[in-house]
């Protein structure tokens, strides 16, 4: 797997102590199948990833932020799932907490909430875990316990979004 890493302040050093290739900004949504966003929100990193970052996605990629939800421009995100120009996204925060059940990304059926973040939205947690019911015995058994791949356990996102694949559509709040 070729590891490839940004940040403002990273140097080539700390990349490939890490296991990473350090790339400029635009190579990394460029390139990356899954961008995923580990960063400190701050002045400078608020509305860091905006809507050219998420036009230069390629349209099988994932965003997955797990930091702070106002790091993603929030107008921008819902648009580039909507339309198509990104395959989905992986969310653990948002802008304004808890969502408001009219927020357009609860809407989207490319988008996938992680469960902690979930359980403040009742109502849709209740649609998400019956699909979830239904569409489990579809599931490959790659796993002999099926809550190894969930969200929260050691693999982080970008090891659940490649364990389910197409699977993880039915489990998109929608």
């Amino acid at each position: 797997m070729d590891v490839i890493a940004w940040s403002q302040n990273l140097t080539q050093e700390k990349a490939a102590s890490a296991g990473a290739r350090l790339v400029m900004k635009e190579q990394l949504f460029t390139e990356a199948d899954y961008v995923i966003i580990h960063l400190v929100l701050s002045d400078r990193s608020r509305s860091l990833v905006g809507a050219a970052d998420l036009a230069c996605m390629k349209p099988t990629a994932y965003l997955i932020n797990t930091s702070r939800g106002p790091i993603v421009d929030e107008a921008a995100l819902p648009d580039a799932l909507r339309n198509r120009r990104i395959a989905g996204a992986g969310l653990d925060v948002y802008d304004v907490e808890p969502l408001p059940a009219d927020h357009t990304l609860l809407s989207l059926d490319n988008v996938l909430f992680n469960a902690a973040s979930r359980l403040r939205h009742q109502r849709r947690l209740r649609e998400v875990l019956r699909r979830y019911r239904r569409e489990r015995r579809r599931l490959p058994q790659r796993h002999p316990d099926p809550r190894a791949k969930r969200v929260g356990a050691s693999g982080g996102w970008s090891q659940f979004f490649g364990c389910l694949g197409e699977a993880a559509k039915p489990w998109a709040a929608r």
